[in-house]
């Protein structure tokens, strides 16, 4: 496995999670991926990634894309430098990251959730709710995570409750159903 330090150790560079390692593929290095982008394009031959292995906690290592390929509905990837099973399981529960500004730009009008972190939210009334401090995937649809003071706001990502989000102003407007944040409390 090759390390590049400056890769990774960017102070301003901001990494996202495009994938998941969930299982070894083959005996030859190879695993399967849960992916967090419908974009295959970002997997391309070369690209180099982080790794934060779930044990380590912050503890992060590069690798680069040997190959990626869609096998009977599932994702697989071969990073450069993992060459046996017993190597590749050490990375079961890896977050793949790569740094935002690798992203390809989103097609007009759409936007990655990450971009919603740190936009301040108000109701339809002009209440203001809070800032999203994070978009918890929770298997179906995106939840917003919501803090004002001690107080936390989950708002599911769905377009009958957002009303507008102005990512240039840092704003999300919602329209919540009547007791949707007395559930939080």
């Amino acid at each position: 496995m090759r390390f590049w330090s400056s890769f990774i150790s960017h102070p301003e560079a901001s990494f996202i999670s495009i994938a998941r390692i969930t299982k070894t593929q083959g005996l030859k290095g190879a695993v399967r991926i849960e992916l967090k982008f419908d974009h295959e394009g970002i997997f391309e031959t070369g690209r180099r990634l982080i790794l934060t292995t779930a044990a380590a906690g912050t503890v992060e290592c590069e690798a680069e894309i040997e190959f990626f390929r869609r096998q009977h509905g599932r994702s697989v990837i071969k990073l450069r430098g993992i060459d046996t099973v017993s190597e590749a399981e050490k990375y079961i529960g890896a977050e793949i990251r790569i740094p935002a500004s690798d992203l390809l730009p989103p097609k007009e009008g759409w936007f990655y959730t990450f971009q919603l972190k740190g936009c301040r939210v108000f109701a339809v009334n002009g209440e203001y709710i809070g800032t999203i401090t994070d978009v918890l995937d929770m298997g179906g649809a995106d939840i917003l995570k919501v803090d004002r003071e001690k107080k936390e706001t989950l708002i599911p990502f769905a377009q009958s409750y957002l009303r507008k989000i102005d990512l240039d102003q840092r704003r999300v407007e919602v329209d919540l159903p009547e007791g949707l944040r007395e559930l939080n409390e």
